[in-house]
C-alpha cells in the first residue's frame, strides 16, 4: 500500500462513521476497504478496528448477503484475531464453520488457533489438534504442521513434538501454504 493510499483510507476513517461509508459505497465496495484497512502496511490498528466495525456494520445492514458466503465470518473472525477480541474471534469463525461443508483447512486452522487466548480459550489444545489434524487429511500445509508442533510442545507430548518437527523439516521448503482465510476477492 503507497503512502497515498494509505492516508485516503486514514481520512476515509476520520472522516465519517462506518456506517455512512457503508451507506455511500454499499456492501461490496465497503468490504474490499475494510479488506485494505486490516491489513494496511503501517500495521495501524486505528484503522484496523475501524475496519472491524465496517465488519459488523455490514453484518447487520446486509444480512442476507453476509449470510450467504462463510468467508465473510471468517474475515471477520480475523479482524477480531488483529484486534485481540478473542471470544468474538472465536464466535466468527464457528458461524463460518456452521456455513460450509466440508470446512476448508484454513478455517480449521482458524478454529484451532482459538485455544491460544488468555483466560480460558473457547477450545482446548486436544480439540485444536483434532481441528489441524483434519485440516492436514490430504495437504500438509506448513502453518498447519508448524501449530501441530506448537500444540504438542505445548501439552509436553514431546514424541509428537519431535515428530512433527520432522515432518516440518521435510516439507518446509517445497510444502503447501494454507491459503488465505480472510481473501473474499474470490467469495
Amino acid at each position: 500500500m503507497n503512502d497515498e493510499k494509505y492516508l485516503t483510507l486514514k481520512q476515509k476513517s476520520n472522516s465519517c462513521s462506518p456506517s455512512i461509508l457503508i451507506d455511500s459505497l454499499g456492501f461490496n465496495e465497503a468490504l474490499l476497504i475494510a479488506c485494505d484497512m486490516l491489513n494496511n502496511e503501517e500495521w495501524d490498528e486505528s484503522l484496523q478496528a475501524y475496519a472491524t466495525n465496517i465488519l459488523e456494520e455490514l453484518r447487520k445492514k446486509y444480512p442476507e448477503e453476509w449470510d450467504a458466503n462463510w468467508k465473510y465470518d471468517a474475515l471477520l473472525g480475523y479482524a477480531y484475531h488483529i484486534i485481540l477480541k478473542y471470544d468474538e474471534r472465536y464466535a466468527a469463525y464457528k458461524r463460518a464453520f456452521s456455513k460450509i461443508k466440508p470446512t476448508p483447512p484454513q478455517l480449521l486452522v482458524a478454529i484451532a488457533r482459538c485455544c491460544i487466548a488468555p483466560g480460558k480459550p473457547p477450545i482446548t489444545e486436544e480439540e485444536a489438534i483434532s481441528l489441524v489434524k483434519q485440516a492436514i487429511v490430504s495437504v500438509k500445509y506448513i502453518e498447519a504442521i508448524e501449530l501441530l508442533r506448537g500444540l504438542y510442545k505445548s501439552t509436553g507430548n514431546v514424541k509428537e513434538q519431535h515428530y512433527w518437527e520432522e515432518v516440518l523439516e521435510n516439507i518446509k521448503d517445497t510444502g503447501s501454504h494454507l491459503p488465505p482465510l480472510y481473501q473474499i476477492s474470490d467469495a
